[in-house]
């Protein structure tokens, strides 16, 4: 394997490794020396590669991605004292370094260029063992298994799962087959295990009666007043019993409610034992069975979802079929830690309608929290079937003064966008540019907030 040694201005020492055999650009060092100078707070930094001639735009630094899909870390600068976890630069030994800096919470940026050109790297023995060292240590015991595409894995579980309590608000609408959409989705719960609960939250808007025969579900009332989707999930999340809390909307359902295959919230459930993840979202399909949300990115300030209407096989072909840190999921399918919930205050209720699971994700990113897409949780969304999607206007304006600074590190600038003013969401395709763009600006994965609270004069 190759390492190349550099000196910053102040002489400090920076250590690059990456695959032997590979290319650096000719602008490589003087790019990670520039990257260094200007944010003293990075502690490495990883770029975008050419492999076996194709682009590879990567994303902002995921622990989670070294994991599932380790031949991404084809390089990797660190200085300090991370420079003998490098070794002699082999794809174990930066896994290591890698599972080094996630230890100590270092800030890890990313060049979104192509800095070498190399071919795909085989994983080994000792890269297996990189990876179950990774998992052990950092996700309290849980192992990696072989995911769908070669050379990719997901997490897996030792042990019985954990107590859930899913939080699910409703106006009791039906579906097409004329019971209520609600049914549905607790099914999609309570077909998983006998340790899940389901709080069904209602309010003004639910006319009708909502019994159900199951004593793992009840059924609570919200405060009087016009819907309000943040407060419901508060009065949920305050009820819960459980750490983990799963909020769902009641317009979704499984594929599969067969008790005896997977629980696809295990899935989602796993990376919890990584103290550093603080929520989790799965891969919502419409009912025709193309993807609805694979996470979302932040374009120009707009929350899209990414790779709308595109086939599953599409997810493979991008490198985004695997679990991976997102700047945020939807409030749909949301697992979560109950404290982390309260110590943020829980969903904003200025957000009554919409981006309130985007301010959510926000503001536990803030704190230190990793948001997780995880696409073996998959689901059937019937998106705005229970409710008609609206955006007022004053949710946007408290939604961009709060946080319309944010750029999303993991949405890579180098994506072309069809900017269509009219169809907003076709903004997050990801089309691959005619040429490979080559962005010296590196990014951290740091989020910060425009204003922290709205002062409201105490009247007590």
């Amino acid at each position: 394997m190759s390492v190349l040694h550099l000196s910053l201005p102040d002489q400090s020492p920076v250590v690059v490794a990456f695959p032997d055999g590979a290319q650096l650009h000719e602008r490589a060092a003087s790019v990670l020396r520039h990257a260094f100078a200007v944010d003293p707070t990075v502690d490495a930094l990883t770029s975008d590669a050419i492999i076996d001639g194709l682009s590879r735009r990567r994303p902002g630094w995921s622990p989670t991605t070294v994991l599932t899909d380790p031949t991404e870390l084809s390089l990797i600068a660190v200085r300090r004292d991370d420079r003998e976890a490098l070794g002699d630069g082999s794809l174990h030994e930066r896994i290591r370094c890698a599972q080094r800096l996630h230890a100590r919470n270092a800030v890890v940026g990313h060049v979104p260029a192509p800095l070498l050109t190399c071919a795909r790297e085989t994983l080994g023995r000792e890269t297996h063992a990189a990876l179950e060292s990774f998992a052990a240590d950092h996700f309290d015991g849980a192992t990696v298994s072989g995911a769908t595409r070669p050379a990719t894995f997901r997490l897996s579980a030792n042990g019985p799962s954990p107590p859930i309590t899913a939080v699910i608000p409703t106006a009791g609408a039906a579906g097409p087959d004329g019971s209520p959409m609600v049914d549905h989705a607790i099914r999609a719960v309570l077909a998983g295990s006998s340790t899940t609960s389901v709080i069904v939250v209602i309010g003004d808007e639910c006319t009708g009666p909502l019994e159900f025969a199951d004593p793992r579900v009840s059924v609570v009332r919200r405060a009087p007043g016009p819907f309000n989707f943040s407060a419901a999930v508060n009065t949920g999340i305050l009820r819960a019993t459980t750490e983990l809390v799963l909020l769902l909307n009641d317009d979704v359902s499984a594929h599969n409610t067969d008790a005896r295959g997977p629980v696809w919230y295990d899935q989602m459930a796993v990376h919890f034992r990584d103290p550093s993840v603080g929520i989790v979202g799965a891969l919502l399909h419409y009912p025709n069975g193309s993807i609805q949300h694979a996470g979302i990115v932040l374009d120009d300030a707009h929350p899209l979802h990414s790779f709308v209407g595109f086939a599953l096989e599409d997810l493979g072909r991008q490198h985004a079929d695997v679990a991976r840190d997102v700047v945020a999921v939807t409030g749909a399918c949301m697992l979560v830690r109950r404290s982390d919930a309260l110590a943020v205050g829980g969903f904003s209720t200025v957000f009554p309608l919409s981006f309130n699971d985007i301010d959510f994700c926000l503001k536990l990113r803030r704190m230190n929290r990793r948001v997780v897409f995880e696409p073996a949780a998959a689901l059937t969304h019937h998106e705005s079937a229970s409710r008609e999607a609206i955006i007022e206007s004053h949710e946007w304006d408290r939604y961009i003064g709060r946080w319309g600074h944010v750029r999303d590190p993991w949405y890579h600038p180098g994506h072309a966008r069809p900017d269509d003013p009219h169809q907003l969401t076709r903004n997050a395709d990801h089309i691959d540019p005619d040429r490979v763009p080559f962005i010296a600006e590196a990014r951290s994965t740091a989020i910060a907030c425009q204003v922290h609270h709205s002062r409201v004069p105490y009247a007590g």
